[in-house]
């Protein structure tokens, strides 16, 4: 077996993990980035890339926060993946309705619009005539909308393919089908990581294993609560003009209208998403998946039946038990971190989790205590 040496191991290279590295190699650090690279399941791979932190926030909050921030940091963020790359990267699309359907619904809207005005983003109370004047497509059951223009979309494979070139260009390494099977320890300390074919010495380790966080942390004696939660998700299309101009998001699921491009062609395609299972670490597509998510589109906008269906993916998002992301340095262990638990909102906080995680491996600085891993407890 081969041995390496790197400053700092991130494992996993999914959204969180590139982005960690990327921050962590800009501030200088030497870094190397492990992943299986299968793709089966990975969350990042079937997103919607919304970027809508009002839409996932439930109160005012750590976690309407770290979105918000996030959410602003994002046009320089690209802005620095594209200088590093070269590569198109941007954030898209008309903004976001958020769709009532039925009265208890629009009593909800109306109870939440207050708090999520005062976060400072541009929002519009629209009535039934107004959302159909933007949305004619809309069925007749949509009743009031909330208009909000900032909350857009970026694509989440295309944001992938960046950071793992911007990571390298940055000096971080970034080593797909590099599976890790264990851990080399020292007391409160890892030593090492071993892979199947090397093992890597670093002086500090950071967790960024999405969905399986929770597997990789056992061989640690660790507990983090950390479980998968399928989405199956559909792209309808391609087809020019879209239908719908604006993401639509309703109490039974979204529509994200958006473009993408493979090499010259540009394709239009809408997403529909996303189902929510607890079925482990199942990967597989169903034909129920594929009918409730059809079964949705069509309620929300009747002739999205027309439209061909142009993909159905999965992926396995990592669902926490309190639902919000764990940061940080894990009880037990001098120079272990994790960055985990996102859920559905992992392209959203990928930049403030980088920025957060690299300063605080970096320099020390303090995590938002919120997401603190410790709320959970130390070692098994």
């Amino acid at each position: 077996m081969t041995e390496r040496h790197s400053e700092i191991l991130v494992i996993g290279g999914g959204v969180i993990g590139l982005s960690i590295a990327y921050h962590l190699g800009k501030g200088g650090a030497n870094v190397a980035v492990l992943d299986a690279s299968t793709n089966n399941g990975v969350a990042s791979t079937a997103a919607a890339g919304m970027l809508a932190p009002l839409a996932e926030a439930r109160q005012p909050g750590p976690f309407l926060d770290m979105g918000l921030s996030s959410l602003r940091y994002y046009p320089s963020f690209l802005a620095e993946m594209v200088e590093e790359t070269g590569k198109p990267l941007e954030v898209a699309g008309h903004g976001m309705l958020r769709v009532t359907h039925t009265e208890a619904e629009e009593a909800a809207q109306e109870t939440a619009f207050a708090w999520q005005r005062a976060s400072g983003l541009p929002l519009t109370r629209l009535n039934q005539c107004e959302l159909r004047g933007l949305e004619p497509a809309l069925g007749l059951e949509a009743r009031t909308a909330v208009f909000s223009p900032e909350e857009r979309y970026v694509n989440p494979r295309t944001l992938r393919s960046a950071l793992i070139a911007a990571c390298r260009r940055v000096g971080a390494e970034v080593h797909l089908m590099s599976r890790v099977e264990g851990f080399v320890t020292d007391k409160s300390r890892v030593t090492a990581v071993q892979t199947k074919t090397e093992e890597i010495s670093g002086r500090q380790i950071v967790l960024c294993g999405g969905a399986w966080s929770g597997v990789i942390s056992r061989w640690l004696g660790l507990s983090l609560p950390v479980t998968p939660l399928r989405g199956q998700a559909l792209t309808l299309g391609s087809q020019s003009p879209l239908p719908l101009r604006h993401t639509i998001y309703a109490h039974s699921g979204y529509l994200v209208p958006r473009a993408r491009r493979i090499k010259e062609l540009l394709f239009e395609e809408i997403y529909v998403g996303a189902t929510e299972e607890s079925v482990g670490f199942d990967a597989e597509n169903t034909a129920g998946g594929c009918a409730s998510l059809l079964n949705m589109a069509i309620a929300l906008a009747p002739s999205l039946a027309a439209m061909p269906i142009s993909t159905h993916s999965v992926g396995l998002r990592p669902v926490s038990a309190d639902g919000l992301p764990l940061l940080g340095r894990v009880p037990g262990w001098d120079n272990v971190h994790v960055a985990t638990g996102h859920g559905r909102n992992g392209i959203l906080l990928a930049p403030i989790t980088g920025s957060l995680m690299a300063s605080s491996i970096l320099t020390d600085a303090p995590l938002p205590e919120a997401f603190d891993p410790a709320r959970f407890g130390g070692k098994l």
